[in-house]
């Protein structure tokens, strides 16, 4: 057996697809394989992303070969539910959900598993955490310009703030899909982290830092993490997120990634009651419960 992941979009969503194909494999006790088709052609309407887990100390994983086969039609997937008839392509079937059944598939010793879709949900994660956060550190030591910010969020009170605009902003089906968070939203969260811990010292990361820079009050104690040209830019300034003990993260699931697998136990986390334009959609498997949701 081996389990094949379909990867795209950016880092963040990427670590989903590769840390859904380790948690299985751990699981069922097999090999998983990475397929990187995704990156090497244009995707209509969609933020052209670069293949970045090779930044990550994650172990060294076979670059999968064999096309996604198409997905059987119902009747099938019923009959492979009890007969082991061929593989098993899975597709996620709601967003931020979790399925108890992709964990308990029939004699998958004997078959492949092909996984496609983003698996934004902790229930999948949380047997092989610690795994995660030793793998989803930087392959090279901390740059030289994110030095001095590591070494003042380990000295104080620090809280992770991620502001995500970019595409959120400037791309039209982006924008219309995912919705950029509102300045509201931030200021609450900083006043009720204000409130519980006075002496906190926020680390601001954006995509758009002279946005955020106007935007947010002058009279914190704050810092703003000036991005790096380096190619592993956004893995090194993911290793800064987890290394805060506090987290107010954006609808964006590399600070997701920043707050769960943050090394502080006890840490305050807020995040939005909405991910995407749809409201409607049920975040208990994507936000843990000792998160406090905030409006947005």
């Amino acid at each position: 057996m081996a389990i094949y992941s379909y990867l795209q979009g950016g880092l963040g969503n990427q670590m989903f697809q590769y840390a859904i194909a380790r948690a299985l494999s751990e699981h069922y006790q097999s090999t998983f394989l990475l397929d990187r088709s995704w990156f090497d052609k244009p995707q209509a309407e969609t933020t052209p992303r670069p293949y970045q887990l090779d930044l990550l100390n994650i172990q060294e994983v076979p670059v999968g070969k064999v096309a996604f086969p198409k997905r059987p039609d119902r009747l099938m997937r019923a009959i492979q539910k009890w007969l082991p008839l061929g593989p098993v392509i899975y597709y996620q079937q709601k967003a931020f959900g979790f399925d108890e059944g992709l964990l308990h598939l029939k004699a998958m010793h004997q078959r492949d598993l092909f996984l496609f879709g983003y698996w934004q949900a902790f229930p999948y994660l949380e047997a092989i955490r610690p795994i995660l956060q030793s793998e989803f550190k930087t392959k090279r030591s901390t740059a030289d310009h994110y030095q001095p910010y590591l070494d003042q969020i380990r000295s104080s009170e620090s809280v992770m703030i991620h502001i995500r605009r970019g595409d959120y902003v400037d791309s039209p089906s982006a924008a219309k899909f995912h919705g950029v968070l509102a300045l509201s939203y931030y200021q609450q969260a900083i006043e009720v982290l204000l409130l519980n811990r006075p002496n906190a010292h926020f680390f601001i990361f954006s995509d758009d830092l002279p946005w955020a820079k106007e935007a947010l009050p002058q009279d914190l104690k704050i810092t703003f993490v000036e991005n790096s040209s380096e190619s592993d830019a956004a893995a090194q300034e993911l290793q800064l997120m987890y290394a805060c003990k506090h987290h107010v993260i954006a609808n964006s699931s590399l600070s997701w990634w920043g707050a769960w697998l943050k090394q502080e136990c006890g840490g305050l986390v807020f995040a939005p009651n909405r991910w995407i334009s749809d409201s409607s959609l049920d975040l208990d498997n994507l936000l843990p419960a000792n998160w406090q949701r905030i409006p947005a």
